[in-house]
C-alpha cells in the first residue's frame, strides 16, 4: 500500500513539474520573407523571355527553422521562439523569383527544379555567403549570382553583390522586413543583368 502511495505521489510531482515547464515557455512567433510589390524597375520589361531562379545556396547555419542573428564577428544567436514559417532557403528562392517576375513584368519565372515544360531560356544561380546582422542595427547580404543560357550552358554574366541595410527597429519583425528589402535590391541587380545579356 505504501509503495502504491509513493508511486502516486511521484507521478503527481512529475505532472506538476511538466505543467510548470510548459507554462514557462513563451509561444513561438513565425515570420516570412515578402516580395517588394511596390518596387519600380529601372529597366524595360522583358515579358518575352523565360527565367529560372536557382539553385540558391545559403549558409548552413541560416538554413534552419529558427531565425538567426549575429552577436559579434564570430558569434550568432539562434532565436528559439522566433521561427520561419517555411524553409529559409525556399523563402529566399520564392522571394527572388517573385521580385524578378514583377520587375521584368513577366509571369514566365520558374523556381529550380522545374518541369521539362517549364525549362527556361535563362537560369540564375545564386550563392549567398552571408545574410545576417543585428536587430536594431543592420543586415548584410553578400551573394554571388550568375546568369547562364540554358540551351548552351554558357555563363553570360557573373556578379558579386554585397550591401548593408539598416534595421529600423530593435525587433525581429523589422529585422525580417530588412532581409526582404535586401532581397528586393538584389533582385533589381539581377533584373538589370538579365536585361544586359538579352540585349547582347
Amino acid at each position: 500500500m505504501r509503495k502504491i502511495v509513493s508511486n502516486a505521489l511521484l507521478l503527481a510531482t512529475l505532472s506538476i513539474i511538466l505543467v510548470g515547464c510548459g507554462a514557462g515557455s513563451p509561444p513561438s512567433s513565425y515570420y516570412i520573407l515578402t516580395s517588394s510589390n511596390q518596387q519600380t524597375s529601372q529597366v524595360q520589361p522583358l515579358n518575352n523571355i523565360s527565367v529560372g531562379v536557382g539553385p540558391v545556396l545559403v549558409p548552413g547555419h541560416l538554413d534552419r527553422s529558427q531565425i538567426v542573428t549575429s552577436t559579434g564577428k564570430n558569434s550568432i544567436t539562434i532565436h528559439e521562439y522566433q521561427r520561419w514559417g517555411d524553409s529559409f532557403k525556399t523563402q529566399v528562392e520564392e522571394t527572388l523569383a517573385e521580385n524578378i517576375s514583377i520587375l521584368l513584368q513577366t509571369p514566365k519565372v520558374a523556381i529550380y527544379p522545374w518541369e521539362r515544360a517549364q525549362r527556361p531560356e535563362y537560369q540564375v544561380y545564386v550563392t549567398i555567403r552571408r545574410f545576417e546582422g543585428k536587430t536594431g542595427m543592420n543586415v548584410t547580404l553578400d551573394a554571388i549570382w550568375q546568369i547562364v543560357r540554358v540551351d548552351t550552358d554558357n555563363s553570360l554574366l557573373t556578379r558579386h553583390f554585397v550591401e548593408t541595410f539598416p534595421v529600423a527597429e530593435n525587433n525581429i519583425s523589422s529585422y525580417v522586413q530588412t532581409q526582404s528589402n535586401a532581397l528586393g535590391t538584389l533582385s533589381q541587380e539581377i533584373a538589370k543583368g538579365l536585361h544586359s545579356v538579352v540585349a547582347q
